[in-house]
């Protein structure tokens, strides 16, 4: 058995002009699972994801009942998503392992990762999240709290930072579900960022990249495989003009050197590029990029973007 880290695009619980409810997300979450139920059933596989949609909510929530009970820090919220997460992965998953006879169970992990207090990160915060304030009312709410606001075009939104992740807390947790035989579902949205403390560890309001947490995961674990799933055929060059090429199997130096040229947009491909090269040039065997959709023709070799060493 080959151990593979499989890491799930916002595109496998919601899509573009998807309700966000509870229950279109579960409907999306089982076409996922009938593609990826036949490498879940065949090898040791564990399941990392976004939270992008989910834990916009839940600020978007705690924003909105600022007059009820306390609201709670931002990394708290992420916590909760990864909650909500898996209990609708869990469903899922649940669905189509009874429709298909296959005994593995899952396992939700609540993940903490570990950043480092003193990145640059913390004193530069550029990833939006929660709604558009008017300036009055961000002026009102930087007296309140030491926020960091960008103006936008419709208005002034927050914005926190999005540290590197240096280590995976529950690490030991995830091996010991994989040895027993579960399918271990963690490391959400990245995630809850905390830094180390002389008595323990503290959560900070920040954002972790999810490709980025789901490398260290598949690091840490000695993985053959890290699967980048997501909403696109493979990862392009001079993407969106006449020059457009398809990247196929590549090695990691000549994707690095891609990367650096500027090839891959930071917003949305270049992490899992980086993810990718990472993994390759640290252990790791190979790092695959494609469709949802077509994970096993990925694992064949026959689609998406090869990374090896």
């Amino acid at each position: 058995m080959s151990k593979i880290v499989i890491a799930l695009g916002g595109n496998a619980l919601l899509e573009s002009g998807d309700e966000r409810t509870y229950e279109s997300q579960v409907r999306r979450a089982v076409s996922a699972f009938r593609n990826l139920m036949s490498v879940i059933s065949r090898e040791d596989v564990i399941i990392t994801h976004g939270n992008g949609p989910q834990v916009g909510d839940l600020i978007l929530r705690n924003q909105e009942s600022k007059d009820l009970p306390p609201s709670m820090p931002m990394h708290a919220l992420g916590a909760m998503s990864q909650g909500l997460i898996g209990e609708i992965i869990q469903e899922a998953y649940d669905r189509v392992r009874l429709e298909t006879g296959i005994g593995k169970e899952s396992l939700v992990i609540i993940t903490r990762t570990l950043v480092n207090g003193d990145d640059e990160a913390f004193n530069v915060p550029t990833k939006p999240v929660g709604r558009v304030y008017e300036e009055e009312e961000m002026e009102s709410l930087k007296r309140k709290h030491p926020w960091k606001f960008v103006k936008t075009e419709k208005g002034w939104r927050r914005v926190v930072p999005s540290p590197k992740p240096l280590d995976i807390l529950e690490k030991g947790a995830i091996q010991s579900a994989l040895t027993a035989g579960y399918l271990p579902i963690c490391v959400g949205g990245g995630g809850v960022p905390v830094i180390r403390k002389d008595d323990g560890f503290e959560g900070r309001d920040a954002v972790i990249d999810k490709d980025s947490a789901s490398y260290v995961l598949a690091h840490m674990m000695e993985a053959e495989e890290l699967i980048i799933l997501t909403d696109v055929e493979c990862a392009y060059i001079n993407f969106g003009t006449e020059k457009q090429e398809a990247l196929g199997k590549i090695g990691s130096e000549k994707l690095e050197k891609l990367y650096e040229d500027g090839q891959f947009s930071k917003g949305s491909m270049g992490p899992k590029i980086m993810a990718a090269i990472n993994f390759v040039k640290h252990g790791g065997k190979v790092a695959r990029i494609g469709k949802l959709q077509n994970v096993e023709t990925i694992l064949s070799g026959k689609s998406g973007t090869i990374v090896v060493p």
